[in-house]
């Protein structure tokens, strides 16, 4: 009725809000510097994995900056990206700054955030099946399991890649970003794929 499509109408107009003030066209754009796009057969791929034994149990916190950089170096690719990739279920990678009173935060933080003590689903291995094949049955799958679950949560809210620009042979970070592994459930042989791309 009219006051039914009255009310609404009054309920969806939408308060004025002041223009947002944007910088000047010159400012703006004042860091970029314009590099030729490369065509797809000039493009150079260098794929590395990277390998960690992390020691400490639980979570731990592990600097990938300078073997990254050393990759970037040795590649010869003077502007692309590197895509670092986290190549298992209960780790990831990071970027943020390598401090270690600020790891010890975040192993903490972490920790409160998905405590392993908790009640998972995924940990009921008496109800999971062992993978196909798995040498000696869901017995002996079950005996080598661990029961993880906080750490495959904490994987997905984290995250498993980052990627970095490479501009003029360097790797483009800010002054306190580090790239780093993140052991979620330690310890482990871990392995971080990375990959140089461009000319």
């Amino acid at each position: 009725d009219a006051t039914m499509r009255q009310s609404m109408t009054t309920a969806c107009v939408a308060r004025p809000v002041a223009p947002l003030r944007r910088a000047p066209r010159a400012a703006r754009h004042a860091s970029i510097r314009p590099h030729a796009l490369p065509t797809s057969s000039s493009m150079t791929f260098q794929y590395t994995t990277l390998e960690r034994d992390t020691s400490a149990p639980g979570v731990s916190l592990h600097d990938l900056t300078p073997d990254i950089k050393a990759l970037v170096k040795s590649s010869g690719i003077t502007n692309g990206f590197v895509n670092v990739l986290s190549r298992h279920t209960t780790t990831a990678v990071t970027i943020n700054e390598a401090e270690p009173r600020l790891m010890d935060d975040v192993r903490v933080f972490l920790r409160k955030l998905a405590p392993p003590e908790e009640f998972y689903l995924h940990n009921d291995l008496h109800l999971r099946d062992a993978p196909t094949g798995w040498p000696g049955g869901d017995d002996a799958w079950r005996l080598q399991e661990p029961a993880n679950c906080h750490s495959h949560l904490l994987s997905m809210l984290v995250g498993n890649s980052e990627t970095v620009p490479v501009v003029d042979g360097e790797l483009v970070l800010g002054r306190w970003q580090s790239v780093m592994l993140v052991e979620l459930d330690g310890p482990r042989a871990r392995t971080v794929g990375v990959q140089v791309a461009g000319v």
